[in-house]
């Protein structure tokens, strides 16, 4: 009850101060360039991992991560071209991922795969979707894991190590993850 209270209490500081900051700033209105939206971006990023390291309320925390999620996805609608862009999709793949948004974060991981197909991270993406599909979200979307799995089959810089673990996974995805990881031969044998 008392963390409903203060979300509430800080969301309602947040308009009366927001409302506030734009009258008294309507006249001075300065176009949004790349490096004021990264200033911004990285500022929101330090006050966020700040607030991990402090003693922060949960919902002070949330509210700081959404509003770290709403700076990248406008820096991404203003400069979609922009490869910065991909990075800040990234960024809202794994921020709602931690926020247990698990659809959101698949939605944006997709949107990355589209958008910047050759993505400096794309194993990472692809892998975390996998995740969210075969851990998190019920029921098991075995197609789409199916999917991405193929992905990274066919991409040539994946490790070839990886691969041999995901062909044999997708012989066994019918099985959960947790089932799967207790099938014999996955075992660690304790000496």
């Amino acid at each position: 009850m008392r963390t409903v209270v203060c979300f509430v209490s800080l969301m309602l500081l947040s308009v009366v101060y927001s409302c506030k900051d734009s009258k008294d700033t309507s006249s001075e209105t300065k176009p949004l360039t790349k490096e004021s939206l990264r200033a911004s971006i990285q500022e929101m990023e330090d006050s966020v991992s700040n607030s991990s390291n402090a003693t922060a309320s949960g919902a002070a925390y949330n509210l700081s991560q959404l509003e770290l999620i709403n700076r990248l996805t406008l820096y991404y609608r203003i400069y979609p071209e922009d490869p910065f862009s991909a990075d800040c999709l990234f960024k809202v793949q794994m921020l709602y991922s931690g926020l247990n948004a698990h659809r959101k974060s698949i939605a944006y991981g997709d949107t990355i795969l589209r958008k910047f197909p050759s993505y400096k991270n794309k194993h990472l993406v692809i892998e975390s979707n996998v995740a969210a599909l075969d851990v998190f979200l019920e029921p098991r979307d075995t197609a789409m894991i199916r999917t991405y799995y193929t992905m990274l089959l066919s991409d040539n810089e994946y490790p070839k190590t990886k691969k041999a673990e995901i062909n044999r996974r997708l012989k066994f995805l019918h099985l959960s993850i947790f089932d799967y990881a207790n099938l014999p031969q996955n075992r660690v044998v304790k000496k």
